[in-house]
């Protein structure tokens, strides 16, 4: 796992899909991304899985897309990044909500793999927040995250297992790994200041 490590590697891929967005606003793509995550999130709670994943797909290029547009225009701000990241973790949310009141998913497992997520997120910006650089990695990150629920619908859609549901087992990672990463960004930001 580990996605953030290659972000360079496919900074020229980004760059591509970025151009026919050169024109549009950044925050304003940030504010679509958002849109389409909370109809992502509606999708799979209405086991419109095929849709599900054509709209995380869409949204988390958007995600990659509104910070590119802004370097590439150089009128990237801290406003828009702060923007940026409130915004994600709305999407997580929306994305997250309707995967744990479908009719795949345990409620309570949802609840840990939220806790997850959050923690996972808060620590890294944290880290920033008291003068460090902000914390991408960990085990768990939401590169990592973001590819695991594009990848979710399309297995569920074809998934013949019993008792537990694949999404179940995917919020059952999220709740582990997540919480497993936030305590190793809290190790670096801790050894940081020591």
């Amino acid at each position: 796992m580990v996605l953030n490590n290659y972000r360079s590697k496919v900074d020229g891929v980004l760059t591509a899909i970025s151009m026919p967005f050169m024109r549009m606003n950044p925050n304003s793509i940030t504010a679509i991304s958002l849109l389409i995550a909370i109809l992502a999130g509606l999708s799979y709670y209405f086991n419109l899985l095929i849709l599900a994943f054509l709209l995380i797909v869409f949204s988390a290029i958007l995600d990659a897309v509104d910070g590119k547009v802004a370097r590439m225009r150089k009128i990237a701000s801290k406003k828009g990044d702060f923007l940026d990241h409130a915004v994600d973790r709305y999407a997580d949310t929306a994305i997250l909500l309707g995967i744990m009141f479908s009719p795949y998913a345990t409620l309570w497992i949802g609840v840990f793999a939220l806790v997850g997520v959050y923690l996972t997120s808060y620590i890294g910006t944290q880290a920033q927040a008291i003068g460090l650089h902000r914390i991408y990695g960990g085990i768990l990150g939401r590169a990592d995250r973001l590819v695991i629920l594009m990848l979710l619908p399309i297995v569920q859609f074809f998934w013949w297992g019993y008792y537990f549901s694949v999404t179940d087992w995917v919020l059952i990672t999220f709740a582990v790994l997540g919480n497993i990463t936030a305590l190793q960004r809290f190790y670096f930001v801790w050894k940081a200041l020591s």
